[in-house]
């Protein structure tokens, strides 16, 4: 059988290899499996070939297999064992019959915010990470996405947003998300509320200063990515 290989990290190489032995495999929807390896046996199948996290779709299902195999053994409802098929679906039998049982996915949102009569963008750094992003953050229970971006901008930036207008979305199975992305606008070139600290920086950026390559940005293929490309080249 053919799988997709991925380390402790989700890190991968570009290929489907022969099953491994020793690791177990679990079976995709579409056909195919997927295994978790060490890094090191990683490397080894990578050759002189970058390990590295992927934006490729059927890599990112999975990933998500992966990670939902690993993580999700047991009934949340009754903690009896999860009964899966040879396509991955999961059952469980309960008192009144085999009840379906569907993976959780956490939702958040990830917003592109221009200034109000200006071709600026705000980017901000998180604490924990060296590159400059869009403002994103998990959906709260009860809330809707428009309402989920305005709060996380408000949180983070300390600026309100309207004009929120939904773009794409994207599967992120590193945090087992699913990414919902927004362009927005504001009026508030600076913070008008305290934020919550979970940015270091935030700034606002032109065009010309994204093309020149000065600033670390999201790797490609990620919805950030996408969106901050997509705004540069319009």
């Amino acid at each position: 059988m053919q799988v997709f290989v991925f380390d402790s990290v989700g890190r991968t190489i570009p290929t489907l290899v022969d099953a491994l032995p020793g690791a177990p495999i679990y079976p995709l929807p579409g056909g195919g499996g997927v295994q978790r390896i060490t890094s090191d046996s990683l490397q080894k199948l990578a050759g002189g070939t970058h390990i590295q996290r992927t934006t490729d779709p059927q890599a990112l299902t999975a990933l998500a297999v992966l990670n939902y195999r690993e993580t999700t053994r047991f009934d949340p409802l009754t903690g009896r064992p999860l009964l899966f098929d040879e396509h991955g679906a999961a059952t469980v039998e309960h008192d009144q019959g085999t009840v379906q049982v569907f993976p959780r996915i956490n939702p958040a949102v990830i917003g592109l915010i221009t200034l109000a009569g200006t071709e600026r963008i705000l980017l901000g750094k998180n604490v924990n990470h060296p590159h400059y992003s869009l403002i994103a953050g998990y959906v709260d229970l009860g809330e809707t996405l428009e309402a989920a971006m305005q709060r996380e901008a408000q949180e983070e930036t300390g600026r309100t947003i309207y004009e929120l207008r939904y773009q794409r979305s994207q599967p992120w199975p590193y945090s087992g998300s699913i990414m919902v992305g927004f362009t927005a606008t504001t009026d508030d070139e600076h913070p008008t509320m305290p934020t919550d600290g979970e940015l270091s920086e935030t700034r606002w950026v032109t065009r010309d200063e994204l093309l020149n390559n000065t600033l670390p940005l999201p790797g490609p293929g990620s919805l950030a990515a996408n969106l901050i490309h997509e705004w540069l080249h319009q």
